[in-house]
């Protein structure tokens, strides 16, 4: 299985003389633990110049 991504960002496009406006993330300390667990045991590998190999270590 191959994963197709894109750099298509044109949601993120602001017209001049605006300025984007952004919310503060506060994520419950379960939330971070989650992400954090998930960060150590996630890794993917460059298989090709297109291609990787995702791993999950548990």
């Amino acid at each position: 299985m191959q994963k197709i991504s894109t750099s298509d960002n044109s949601a993120d496009e602001v017209s001049p003389g605006q300025q984007k406006k952004t919310k503060e993330m506060c994520p419950q300390k379960k939330t971070i633990e989650k992400i954090l667990r998930f960060a150590a045991a996630y890794r993917a590998e460059k298989i090709n110049e297109n291609q990787y190999a995702e791993l999950l270590l548990n």
